[in-house]
């Protein structure tokens, strides 16, 4: 019995061991699999990535305006012009070219940590085909940053149709990115380690004009609108859960060359059947209710840029407001996070010290902001003048050199920015993040990087 006993000892003990070793191997693969898909997965800047990244970064329950839909969501209603005129507290949750199921796939994720009493549905996608919908350069936009979760899975089985590698691709996008190690970047390594706060909202700030005006005259062209089953399937499912969610659901379309009053009808007809509000950006431009520029205020044919936007979201916030019981967040007794990105928004705008004449003025101007680091640099003229340069941190000299021979210098900038200053010969180099930002030609240049926004907010230059 002893010998028996000792043997099944033995046995489990191995067991065991076996069992631990493969749960770690188990592990470090899983690891390994994670830290690989989020360095080689491609990242959608100012699209889905940071869309999706800065949504589940908001506060639960915070958000009362949800705004779904492709690019022309995000490139029409900004919420923080909805929140600094009205209070509302908006955020656009959508993704470039997003097809009617991913919009459905948004919805069942956002209220998940969310419950907006409105969602707001930008409806071109909505008339689109079904091989648009499958376009595979939308898909990855759309769910390539989304979590993993039951309603991903089935909604790229309704995107691919078929349990394949493509499918699978979807579900571990490392498979579709490994090969992208030939172009890997700084930001790829880092990225996943940032602050994925996004102060826009998901708003795709632009300043750029289309190169020519856009043609919105031809609204009342003839024809008849169409509409794929499957889209009025997915705009049927979302109508379905907001009534179940208690929240109130409108269709909205962003003004753009290419739309007609035949397709806004039919689409007010869908609207209509199913007791649903639908508002035409289009329609209230030929109205003269919007007062667009088709030269000025569209960065191309199908998208505004931030002066139309500005334009649109005025307009759009009043129609929220007049409809529906939206909150007024402004003046609540703790700021929130719309507060802290209009003030983030301020920090990116127009400053005064922008505007000094000299670089002692400038720098007086800057003294007394603690969030902004300074690289100052003076280049004497002549064969025998010198290089000097300073960086100001925390309102003090946190480094001085006088030049007299070659070198390099390498220090950490803000959380994670690298600041490199170089001398060689009569040349200077100051790289940020792998990036040349030294401007020559003039005694002073002063770089203004501020550690709230992690960015550069100016390179200016001066002759005193």
């Amino acid at each position: 019995m002893m010998r028996h006993s000792s043997f099944t000892f033995s046995f489990n003990t191995k067991g065991t061991k076996r069992l631990a070793a493969a749960a770690v191997f188990l592990v470090l693969a899983a690891a390994a699999l994670w830290l690989a898909d989020n360095i080689l997965r491609a990242k959608f800047i100012g699209d889905s990535t940071t869309i999706i990244d800065g949504f589940y970064a908001e506060k639960k329950d915070d958000i009362d305006l949800l705004v779904l839909g492709s690019s022309n969501s995000f490139c029409t209603v900004n919420p923080l012009v909805l929140y600094e005129h009205y209070g509302i507290a908006a955020y656009d949750f959508g993704s470039s070219s997003q097809p009617m199921q991913i919009s459905v796939l948004y919805l069942k994720e956002a209220l998940k940590c969310q419950k907006p009493a409105v969602v707001a549905l930008e409806i071109t996608m909505l008339t689109s085909d079904p091989i648009s919908s499958r376009r595979e350069q939308a898909l990855r936009w759309g769910l390539t940053d989304m979590p993993l979760s039951a309603d991903k899975l089935r909604c790229i089985y309704q995107s691919v149709g078929k349990l394949d590698a493509e499918y699978f691709s979807y579900v571990f996008p490392v498979f579709r990115y490994h090969g992208r190690w030939k172009e890997l970047s700084k930001t790829d390594y880092t990225y996943f380690l940032k602050d994925k706060t996004n102060y826009t909202k998901g708003y795709l700030e632009t300043q750029a004009v289309s190169a020519l005006p856009v043609n919105l005259d031809d609204y009342d062209s003839e024809g008849e609108a169409w509409f794929a089953q499957e889209n009025i399937e997915y705009l049927d499912e979302m109508v379905q859960i907001c009534r179940e969610n208690g929240i109130a659901l409108l269709l909205f379309k962003s003004p753009r060359a290419g739309w007609y009053r035949y397709e806004t009808e039919a689409v007010r007809a869908l609207a209509s059947e199913r007791g649903i509000d639908f508002i035409d950006y289009n329609e209230l431009y030929h109205q003269e209710l919007v007062a667009l520029d088709t030269a000025q205020d569209f960065r191309d044919e199908e998208h505004l840029n931030d002066f139309g936007a500005q334009k649109v979201s005025l307009h759009f916030g009043n129609y929220i407001k007049e409809r529906y019981a939206l909150a007024d967040r402004r003046g609540e007794a703790q700021a929130n996070s719309w507060d802290e990105a209009l003030a983030y928004r301020q920090r990116r705008g127009w400053q005064e010290f922008m505007a000094a004449q000299s670089a002692k003025e400038c720098l007086e101007l800057l003294q007394d902001d603690e969030n902004y680091i300074l690289i100052v640099t003076y280049a004497g003229a002549g064969k025998t003048g010198r290089t000097e340069q300073w960086v100001y941190e925390d309102r003090a000299v946190a480094f001085h050199r006088l030049w007299q021979e070659n070198g390099m210098v390498h220090r950490r900038l803000g959380k994670s920015g690298e600041l490199v200053l170089i001398r060689s010969g009569k040349v200077c180099q100051i790289l940020i993040d792998g990036v040349e930002q030294y401007q020559a030609g003039s005694s002073w240049n002063i770089i203004v990087y501020d550690r709230i926004t992690e960015e550069i907010t100016a390179n200016l230059y001066f002759e005193e």
